[in-house]
């Protein structure tokens, strides 16, 4: 009978939350040996259903410095509703040295070096 109850314990798998959304950040190069980083992301809310966006560094995107150190990075995101088809377009800034982006359009951000395999959500404010 214990045996059932320790199982029972540290297999809990009924009772995990399931992960709603997920973010990454990776470099890729092209062909012609361009380099660059892209971005993924993807959440999944039963209202919307599945939201994914994508994003990569080309020959638009710029650099900017800011006054305390960071780097941001101009990218265009695409920003695909697979249930309804819609797409929304925007170039928003990527900060490298904390791995987040603000989504104006959607109310949403995308941080790739939290925890757990990054966030896409909605802005949570303190």
């Amino acid at each position: 009978m214990s045996n059932y109850k320790n199982y029972n314990q540290s297999n809990n798998w009924h009772n995990r939350q399931k992960k709603k959304s997920g973010a990454k950040e990776g470099n890729y190069t092209t062909r012609d040996g361009v380099t660059g980083i892209y971005i993924s992301a993807w959440n999944y809310s039963r209202r919307r259903g599945l939201l994914v966006v994508k994003a990569f560094e080309n020959s638009k995107s710029k650099k900017y410095e800011s006054e305390r150190g960071n780097t941001f990075i101009s990218m265009m995101f695409e920003c695909f509703y697979k249930d309804s088809g819609n797409k929304i377009l925007e170039v928003a800034l990527y900060n490298t040295r904390t791995g987040k982006v603000y989504l104006e359009k959607l109310g949403m951000v995308i941080s790739t070096k939290a925890p757990n395999g990054g966030y896409f959500g909605q802005v949570k404010s303190k």
